[in-house]
């Protein structure tokens, strides 16, 4: 266990001493950030810090400095705080004392506060609701798990003898816990989710985007003063929208802890395998012909179909351009007959594919889910926040939408709704959030696997007609479960992220072989359309991804329309 002076667990104290060192009008908030920095840039230091994540928050301290990382659900107001405060006590001395990285001013027992004082100094900082990461699979919260030091037992003792004050609070913790009002919503966007959401509070300006994944290392604030206190009064001065803002800005710090940002980033991956940015790959294309085995038998042998879902696993958009998101590859995979299902075969694949990457969420596509669940973010005015939606999700979420259970029915106008923001972020990468009165366009870097018995009712970039060579479902998962050993596991979890996020490149030569090709095509009767061209260049470029290469070659171009012809003329036979 660290001692008392060990500045993760009494970080206020590095914070005073600083600020005693240079005086209010010094650069003491500077040095404050460069001894932050710099102890945390320390592998080791950030290895013996608790992730909030993984650790209930009984068993960490108060004020002590934590991990966690999370997706910013919402972005509320820039708060005021007392940044530099006066304090005098019984006999008129004062002082000066830091506010900053914290919630409650402070002072002794025999001091008071002086908030008028023309020595204070106001401060303002942004807030975010972050929340878990949604969609995170669970073996990704094993690692971190295993990952998490040991926590400290927690402790009220520190700063016990203390008093604290937040701006307008009168009573004391116990009673503004029980006046606390019933638990919030906590806001998650997929059904089912838990964990503990924060509300991070950086310093400096530093600012963040809807949506974005971070990794926060913070100082933990979990005053129960903190909470919501409004009820309504006979004057009628708190009263509807003040008392539903309130209760949504200030939920119960046992269930929203505060985090006051030491450092704080946006996470290019959430793959605890790899550092944030991954090594070259040793073997990728020995890798990549073992997870390819693994496919071909959850695809009942069909080998395209698993060539064609790894190119759509390493998926993501790497450039926009005007409405075009380049490099998404959603794939529609058909043809999973009745015969199939009966043995819960889309069931069964989406369980594998949680095995391998990092998130994923599945969505039964039924008359009932589509008319009546919230898709779209929306914002609700009367509590000033973003109140989430199904598809409020980080990049790099696979989503997967199952058709084979949809069933004769009516849509109703929500339903309809719902169907066109599936079509606007499998064909542009985008949702377009409800704030009422307008909308609100953001972008998306989601896969989207759509499984069918037929054509889905949504248009992806591929259609691949599955074509079995095996009839006994539970068998061929058992076959392919059985080549998943934990180090083939392992490797397989970090080439899908290696590969994702390699540089690519298409070099001067390899442009004029391709158009020269495009050329020759063109003179045929069966010539591909430059609508045919792009599809085919994007799908070279994750065949090329997908072996570890960062650049198209001959071979790879080969390899690409080979797949895409085979793709088609499937299609062609289905339709015949």
């Amino acid at each position: 266990m660290p001692g008392i002076d060990d500045w993760t667990v009494t970080p206020h104290r590095v914070v005073d001493r600083i600020f005693e060192e240079c005086g209010a009008a010094g650069p003491w908030r500077e040095r404050v950030k460069q001894y932050f920095e710099q102890e945390i840039s320390q592998e080791s230091v950030l290895k013996k810090l608790p992730w909030v994540n993984e650790t209930p928050l009984h068993q960490l301290r108060p004020s002590q400095v934590v991990r966690f990382r999370g997706m910013i659900q919402d972005m509320f107001d820039s708060e005021f705080f007392l940044d530099v405060y006066q304090v005098r006590d019984n006999s008129g001395k004062t002082r000066l004392q830091a506010g900053r990285y914290r919630d409650i001013a402070e002072c002794g027992t025999q001091e008071a506060i002086i908030t008028d004082s023309p020595e204070c100094v106001t401060g303002d900082r942004l807030i975010y609701y972050c929340v878990p990461i949604p969609g995170e699979n669970d073996w990704v919260k094993e690692i971190y798990r295993d990952l998490n030091p040991s926590s400290p037992e927690a402790s009220t003792s520190c700063g016990a003898s203390r008093k604290k004050r937040a701006a307008g609070d009168e009573d004391g913790g116990e009673e503004m816990e029980r006046r606390a009002p019933t638990t919030p919503c906590l806001n998650f966007p997929l059904p089912g989710m838990s964990g503990t959401p924060c509300l991070v509070k950086t310093y400096e300006g530093q600012s963040f985007s809807l949506n974005d994944v971070i990794e926060v290392v913070g100082i933990l604030s979990v005053d129960p003063s903190l909470a919501s206190t409004s009820t309504p009064r006979e004057d009628g001065d708190v009263v509807g929208m003040e008392i539903e803002e309130e209760a949504a800005h200030s939920p119960p710090p046992s269930l929203v802890p505060r985090l006051h940002v030491l450092r704080a980033h946006t996470m290019p991956h959430t793959n605890p395998l790899l550092p944030a940015q991954p090594p070259a790959l040793s073997n990728p294309r020995e890798t990549r012909e073992q997870l390819r085995r693994v496919l071909v038998e959850a695809c009942m042998g069909d080998g395209l179909a698993a060539d064609l879902i790894i190119c759509h696993l390493i998926s993501s958009v790497y450039l926009r351009k005007d409405v075009i998101a380049l490099g998404k590859y959603s794939i529609n995979l058909s043809g999973i007959t009745s015969a199939l299902q009966d043995q819960q075969y889309t069931t069964r694949l989406y369980s594998l594919l949680v095995h391998i990457v990092t998130q994923s969420y599945s969505l039964p596509i039924t008359i009932a889910n589509m008319n009546t669940t919230a898709f779209v973010p929306k914002k609700d005015y009367n509590a000033n926040r973003l109140t989430s939606g199904l598809l409020q999700l980080p990049k790099h979420t696979h989503l997967f939408l199952d058709e084979t259970c949809l069933t004769a029915g009516q849509l109703d106008s929500k339903g309809v709704r719902n169907l066109t923001a599936l079509g606007n972020l499998v064909n542009w990468q985008r949702v377009d959030y409800d704030f009422q009165f307008h909308n609100i366009e953001q972008h998306t870097n989601i896969p989207v696997l759509i499984v069918s018995e037929g054509r889905a009712m949504i248009t992806c970039d591929a259609e691949v007609r599955l074509e079995p060579q095996q009839t006994n479902v539970a068998a061929a998962f058992e076959r392919a479960h059985a080549l998943l050993t934990p180090d083939l596991l392992s490797d397989i979890r970090t080439y899908l992220t290696t590969t994702r996020l390699l540089p690519y490149t298409l070099s001067d030569d390899m442009q004029k072989l391709v158009q020269d090709d495009f050329v020759d095509s063109r003179k045929s009767d069966n010539g591909i359309s430059a609508e045919d061209l792009h599809h085919l260049l994007i799908l070279a470029r994750l065949v090329a991804l997908s072996c570890g290469e960062s650049s198209l070659t001959q071979d790879v171009w080969r390899s690409a329309k080979i797949l895409e012809s085979e793709r088609k003329l499937r299609l062609n036979r289905g339709n015949q």
